[in-house]
């Protein structure tokens, strides 16, 4: 396996490729998904045009480049819907679908691929053992860093 784990902010990444799951409803509203959101006017209105031109079903398991700045963001179309119950939302074929076109993408074009730590797990509810297998099988022949946010905190301070 080639996945190289690193303590830090994905978004300070030097990696090309900023990879992350998203829904098929055209909505980032929370997670790593509204950061990203945030940080790239451009990302949300290519996101929403991508949605808009295809029905949420055929959206699954697609994965949507999108250049950001000096850098692109792979939305990973591993999910249908999105919420707040304990539903599991991350559809598995799905995302690993995405993360196969991402992996065929960045190889074609010599970009290194980064992906947060826990992706499909957190909000959306998926299993990070399934996850984490998928990751190695896609990635066995090309590398991909996971970016783990840590937490330091003090008697009077937290810090990422």
């Amino acid at each position: 396996m080639t996945i190289r784990l690193m303590n830090g902010d994905l978004l300070e990444a030097e990696e090309d490729i900023l990879g992350h799951q998203v829904n098929c409803q055209g909505v980032m509203g929370s997670g790593i998904a509204k950061i990203l959101r945030d940080r790239y006017p451009n990302l949300y209105p290519e996101y929403k045009k991508y949605c808009e031109q295809h029905t949420p079903d055929e959206l699954l398991g697609h994965c949507q480049l999108v250049q950001t700045g000096a850098k692109y963001t792979a939305n990973l179309f591993g999910q249908l819907n999105y919420g707040k119950s304990k539903t599991r939302y991350t559809d598995y074929a799905a995302l690993e679908q995405a993360l196969t076109i991402l992996k065929t993408e960045a190889q074609a074009k010599g970009l290194s691929v980064a992906l947060p730590y826990n992706i499909g797990c957190g909000l959306a509810n998926g299993e990070w053992s399934v996850v984490e297998q998928m990751i190695g099988k896609v990635f066995a022949d090309y590398e991909v860093t996971l970016y783990k946010i840590y937490i330091i905190c003090t008697l009077y301070f937290c810090y990422l």
